[in-house]
């Protein structure tokens, strides 16, 4: 289940994961994990530290509290935003909640949209539902009938996400 809103400068997307909380922190701050699901990462991964996604933002570690809360720089193009990450126990289950600021007056194509994804993806990794490799591995060798749910998914996020605005 997913909750989001674009207000006041912030985007928050909370959602709901069938997982504990050590679980989704590791799947969201271990390399190996990462890589499965989003993008590969690499650099000085503690607080002070810089980080790169292959192919997307960079930026600075400014914050780590295992297994609650994580806080970086998004750095990307002429954009310098914030990203917190946190984890919140639900009995066996966790809620993620992802707050990204500020963001410009005007709406970033693809922000909403591409968050989503991401959080979506996590799901079907903490689920099992993902192939083996590298996430962008297998997107790029996906089915063309897989790639076209990918994209009308986005088209279908995209949609919901200039309701909210």
């Amino acid at each position: 289940m997913t909750d989001r809103g674009y207000d006041d400068g912030k985007l928050v997307i909370r959602r709901h994961y069938k997982a504990g909380r050590e679980d989704v922190w590791d799947a969201i701050t271990t390399p190996e994990r990462l890589v499965r699901w989003f993008l590969p990462i690499s650099g000085d991964l503690r607080i002070g530290g810089r980080y790169q996604l292959e192919g997307n933002a960079g930026g600075e570690i400014v914050r780590c509290d295992r297994p609650s809360e994580i806080g970086l720089t998004w750095e990307i193009g002429e954009m310098n935003t914030d990203v917190l990450v946190r984890l919140e126990a639900d009995g066996d289950s966790t809620i993620l909640t992802l707050t990204h600021s500020p963001m410009p007056g005007e709406f970033v194509p693809g922000t909403g949209v591409g968050w989503e994804l991401g959080l979506v993806a996590l799901e079907k990794y903490l689920a099992g539902d993902l192939p083996e490799g590298r996430a962008v591995d297998w997107i790029a060798a996906s089915a063309p009938e897989d790639l076209a749910a990918a994209h009308a998914l986005a088209e279908q996020l995209a949609g919901e996400w200039v309701k909210v605005l």
